[in-house]
């Protein structure tokens, strides 16, 4: 039987500039975490944000479950240039309100907020439970570059409770491993871009596994990862199992992006 994991966070509209090229796309934690739970043999549902202006097709690897509409779509400018990334804030939107009746029936959730749209106060427990830092921490204002600058302290009572971040927003937001534990989360992973990450457990303590390939894409590589790992816990696989899986199933990704569903095995 495949897990049911349900992602809450924003679609978003994506200006991406690298170089002279110009490409406007969809984009979200729902898009990219709900490619991961598939390829990971889950089915993937979205409780998401959405704009009137929003006018792309979704993937149809994932299942809405709630639309929360408001007037713009969250909308951000991604400019890639000489080795460096820099993302500005071109539109943001209120919270998403969030009836927790409606994650009856599912077997766990994935909270991936991209801009402060999923209340601090949400509680899904006892449901299994993956939470990424990047919306918690950013202080969005519209037509400035994000900054990094609030403190983490989200905290979690599920028994399967997963974090993730990358090494930037783990050193901005100033938590440490130790304040995660304490906040209830029990695997830590911590990505480091192309060097691959860190999985920090109670019962194998810090592990770093590094890709042996090393792909072009590099939008959505921390929400893939996440929740394929996610969803290989919940599928019964344990830490290093699941680690070793999720790493090979993150470098398929890093290459083909959004094709890895159709193209990789």
């Amino acid at each position: 039987m495949r897990n049911r994991i349900v992602i809450i966070g924003a679609l978003t509209i994506d200006e991406i500039m690298d170089g002279v090229s110009y490409v406007l796309r969809p984009g979200g934690a729902p898009i990219y975490s709900g490619l991961g739970v598939t390829k990971a043999g889950g089915i993937a549902g979205g409780y998401v944000s959405i704009g009137e202006d929003f006018n792309f097709d979704l993937p149809d690897y994932i299942s809405i479950i709630e639309k929360v509409i408001f007037k713009k779509t969250m909308r951000f400018l991604l400019e890639f240039k000489e080795g460096t990334r820099k993302l500005t804030l071109k539109h943001g939107h209120g919270p998403i309100p969030i009836v927790e009746q409606k994650l009856k029936g599912w077997n766990g959730v994935i909270l991936n907020p991209v801009c402060g749209e999923i209340p601090p106060s949400i509680d899904v427990s006892p449901l299994p439970v993956a939470v990424d830092i990047q919306g918690f921490v950013r202080n969005c204002v519209e037509g400035e570059e994000i900054v990094i600058n609030r403190k983490f302290n989200y905290r979690v009572s599920s028994d399967l409770s997963i974090f993730h971040a990358n090494t930037d927003e783990i050193t901005a937001s100033g938590v440490t491993v130790d304040e995660l534990k304490d906040y209830g989360f029990n695997e830590i992973i911590i990505s480091n871009g192309y060097n691959g990450f860190t999985l920090y457990t109670k019962e194998d303590g810090k592990t770093v596994y590094t890709p042996s390939v090393r792909g072009g894409n590099e939008v959505g590589n921390g929400d893939f990862l996440l929740a394929s790992y996610f969803t290989l816990r919940l599928n019964g696989e344990d830490t290093i199992t699941a680690a070793r899986n999720s790493l090979k199933l993150a470098e398929s990704f890093s290459i083909l992006g959004q094709n890895v569903l159709t193209r990789s095995g």
